[in-house]
């Protein structure tokens, strides 16, 4: 792990630095307004970075709800929560299990609740009776890094841990053959929605995990709220009754949730029994911040009131109108949409162009994505406007004219 920290060092270190000097990087802002931010030169800027997709992070509500719960229980309460904690967050947890239909544990980010949850499943701790306990971990390749960095621990309790191609599931299944023969079971671990765009393909997963008795692990931290009738998002649905005790999902309260924090969605209780009393964050960490717990009753609401529902459609309409006006290599839908560029350096010089023009964009080059498929992410909200998208996308096209004649 050490040698691959470092050569990523020496690869990457130049190009964030540019980009971190560009102002694309490791930058603030001083105010905002919807997606207008002010940033430390003084300039305005539309951004396309917030994940929060549905708005709902400066919804009234929200930030009534977090007051309120500072108000009456403080900023926090230096305690695990294995020890004591307070009545909301217990609240919380009810709402949000009823919600995505499970059993929902909260953590203070998604990657907390990998930390907790993945060594104990590779230890067998989380497998059912029906399946053996023997593991063999599949990541996709495009599986988030909060779980790709937990290999090492993984692998300290699996039979093997191994990488697919993205979304290959002819290789998933040649893995479970292998697992078979071997006396193990497969655990998969991918996205629902990509962290760079793109879909799980889930109906076809969910009869593959069938066929072969693969657990899945499934990450729909970007689904979160953005699908599904009341926000359960885009991994709970492939299940209409309750959850088969082969698949966890692991879910944000940030992104389209609108607050911070995240957790995971166990199919039984004894499960998740098993997370609270052997998961290392759970056990050792504090809760969310109290007005994080606040924000969220409030926002659980939203989900079931029919809010959610509306602005759902309100953000597939933004989305159809930039892919109206910008293309890119998009099939399916997606808040966030990528624009890809190729080389690192012209990525960084159009994201520089945008900039000055006061359009602010996330550039993704490597350690993102691979070497030579540097590229523009682009993250979309309902709380865009059509002017800002076409804004965006006329500044853009000349951006990258100029560019070309100038290369």
């Amino acid at each position: 792990m050490a040698r691959n920290t470092k050569f990523v060092i020496g690869e990457a270190e130049a190009g964030i630095a540019e980009a971190a000097e560009l102002g694309l990087m490791h930058t603030h802002f001083t105010a905002r307004d919807g997606r207008v931010v002010t940033l430390p030169d003084g300039h305005d800027a539309v951004e396309f970075i917030n994940c929060s997709y549905l708005g709902l992070d400066t919804h009234p509500k929200l930030i009534e709800g977090a007051k309120r719960a500072v108000d009456e229980f403080g900023v926090h309460f230096c305690c695990a929560r294995s020890r004591l904690t307070i009545e909301p967050n217990v609240q919380l947890e009810a709402q949000l299990s009823e919600l995505f239909r499970g059993h929902a544990i909260t953590f203070p980010s998604v990657t907390a609740a990998h930390m907790s949850v993945l060594p104990t499943l590779a230890s067998g701790g989380l497998l059912p009776s029906s399946v053996r306990s023997r593991t063999r971990f599949v990541f996709d390749k495009q599986a988030h890094a909060s779980m790709q960095f937990l290999r090492p621990v993984i692998a300290a309790e699996a039979n093997s841990v191994t990488t697919i191609g993205h979304n290959d599931l002819q290789a998933l299944e040649d893995e479970a053959k292998a697992a078979d023969a071997a006396g193990e079971t497969v655990v998969y671990l991918a996205d629902g929605v990509y962290s760079m765009g793109g879909l799980c393909p889930l109906p076809e997963l969910v009869e593959l995990s069938e066929k072969w008795g693969i657990v899945l692990y499934l990450d729909d931290a970007h689904g979160t709220s953005i699908f599904g009738r009341q926000g359960e998002g885009s991994v709970r649905g492939a299940w209409d009754g309750e959850l088969p005790e082969t698949v966890i999902i692991t879910y944000s309260l940030g992104k389209g949730f609108g607050c911070n924090g995240g957790g995971v969605l166990l199919p039984t209780k004894w499960q998740a029994d098993r997370v609270r009393r052997f998961g290392m964050t759970y056990g050792f960490s504090a809760p969310l911040d109290f007005s994080v717990v606040g924000a969220a009753l409030e926002a659980v609401k939203l989900h079931t009131d029919g809010t959610v529902e509306r602005l759902q459609k309100e953000l597939r309409a933004r989305v159809a109108h930039f892919d109206e006006q910008v293309s890119t290599d998009a099939r399916d839908f997606s808040p966030i949409r990528r624009v890809v560029i190729g080389d690192e350096g012209v990525c960084r010089s159009l994201g520089a162009r945008l900039l000055e023009q006061g359009y602010l964009v996330s550039t993704a080059f490597f350690p993102v994505v691979p070497r030579g498929k540097a590229q523009l992410r682009v993250c979309l909200g309902v709380n865009h406007t059509d002017a800002q998208i076409d804004g965006f996308a006329k500044c853009l096209a000349e951006s990258r004219a100029a560019l070309a004649r100038t290369a």
